[in-house]
């Protein structure tokens, strides 16, 4: 489940020099698996998980797919399927696009309260994330021009190329995700109100479809030309995931898609089974 701005922001008063397997939000101490359980123990049952998503994959050898997780109470990070693949990365690139800018407001380069093409960055940056708005993006990335690509070799992301192109791995999104998490990518006002985006996208199927209501989701969907694809930082039962889904069918058709849902959903819910009580 998705939940609003509010909560969203009460969650995130995350410290920087906090340890991930104690992170403080808001005066609430949330306990990692990783302090019920040894790491080993949380290693080995991730690896479960990753076999029953590489099973989920290979059931499916007619859509590419490339899953990336990442434990973010312990860092540690597991790949699936065709994780050298270089996918279009569609919708989920907006997110690169939304820190890309906050990374500049915190230069002192720019404001949320400029405009750029008729309407607050504010505005953009929000239209941009909860309602994948394709005008607003683009008012972004002419903005920042070449910045952005800087910008995402900057925090370690080799295979994001910008512009018409739009590409990039799981496993790179899932880097910024867990950057994003641990209070590294951003100041924790710009962290605070990008998941407050995040938390009330209004695509609530796919990685959140999979969780109960107890969950919570922040997440950027993506589709375009075949690809099908969901990013989210899940926190679940006093653990705390990022998790990346990219499908793309062979036929590049966007409009039936009802089988890289199914992917996403099966794999989401392989991972809310090992994070549930």
């Amino acid at each position: 489940m998705v939940v609003g701005v509010y909560a969203a922001y009460n969650f995130w008063q995350h410290s920087t020099a906090t340890s991930a397997s104690a992170v403080t939000h808001t005066g609430i101490r949330l306990a990692s698996s990783a302090t019920t359980t040894s790491k080993d123990d949380d290693t080995a049952a991730w690896a479960t998980t990753l076999a029953e998503i590489n099973s989920i994959i290979a059931a499916h050898s007619d859509i590419e797919v490339s899953a990336s997780l990442v434990d973010l109470d312990t860092g540690q990070t597991y790949e699936a399927g065709e994780s050298d693949v270089v996918f279009k990365a569609a919708s989920t690139a907006k997110l690169i696009a939304a820190a890309s800018y906050l990374h500049e407001v915190e230069l002192g380069t720019a404001t949320l309260d400029q405009y750029i093409g008729g309407t607050s960055a504010r505005e953009n940056l929000r239209r941009m994330i909860e309602n994948s708005d394709n005008t607003a993006w683009a008012a972004i990335n002419d903005y920042l021009g070449d910045k952005q690509a800087a910008y995402a070799e900057s925090i370690g992301l080799t295979s994001f190329t910008g512009g018409d192109y739009n590409t990039m791995t799981s496993g790179d999104l899932a880097s910024l995700l867990k950057q994003l998490y641990d209070g590294t990518l951003l100041s924790k006002v710009h962290r605070e109100l990008l998941l407050s985006y995040m938390a009330e996208s209004d695509a609530s199927y796919l990685i959140a479809d999979s969780f109960p209501g107890s969950a919570t989701v922040y997440h950027k969907y993506g589709q375009l030309w075949g690809n099908l694809h969901d990013a989210a930082i899940i926190d679940y039962n006093g653990k705390h995931v990022a998790l990346v889904v990219y499908t793309k069918s062979s036929t590049g058709d966007t409009s039936e898609n009802t089988e890289q849902t199914a992917i996403i959903d099966q794999i989401a819910a392989a991972v809310a089974t090992q994070m549930a009580p």
